[in-house]
C-alpha cells in the first residue's frame, strides 16, 4: 500500500523508441471546498522535472497554478527528503489550504513512489 494511488490512468511511462524517458502522474489534491488536478513529471530517475496544477476549481487559492511558485519541486527526488511547509515550499496568501496540500500530495507521491521502486515495482 502507498499514500497515492496508482493504475494505467494516472501513471505512465513516457517512451521515445522504446526507451524511457521518464514518468509522468495525474493526482487530486483537496482545496477547501473542492479538488484540484495535478501533473507531476519525473525524469527515469523519478527526479520531479515539471509540476503543473491543470484544474483548479476553487475562487481563491488558483495562485499555486502559477509556474514560479511550481518550480519549487523541481529537482526533488523520490529518495529525497520530505518537503516542509515555510521551509522548502513558500505559503502563498490567500492559499494557504491549497499550498499545504499540494505539498502534502507532492510528499505522498514521493514517498510512494520510494516505496515502489525500493520493492522494484517500478
Amino acid at each position: 500500500e502507498t499514500p497515492s494511488e496508482f493504475s494505467n490512468e494516472n501513471f505512465f511511462k513516457i517512451l521515445s523508441n522504446e526507451e524511457v524517458l521518464g514518468y509522468g502522474y495525474i493526482g487530486k489534491a483537496p482545496a477547501k471546498t473542492t479538488d484540484f488536478d495535478f501533473l507531476v513529471l519525473f525524469d527515469e530517475d523519478f527526479i520531479i522535472t515539471k509540476s503543473k496544477v491543470l484544474v483548479y476549481r476553487e475562487e481563491y487559492g488558483g495562485e499555486i497554478g502559477s509556474k514560479r511558485w511550481l518550480k519549487q519541486f523541481v529537482g526533488t527526488a523520490a529518495s529525497g527528503k520530505k518537503l516542509e511547509y515555510n521551509e522548502d515550499i513558500i505559503p502563498i496568501s490567500g492559499a494557504t489550504i491549497s499550498v499545504q496540500s499540494m505539498t502534502r500530495a507532492i510528499n505522498d507521491l514521493l514517498k510512494s513512489i520510494a516505496l515502489l521502486h525500493q520493492k522494484s515495482l517500478l
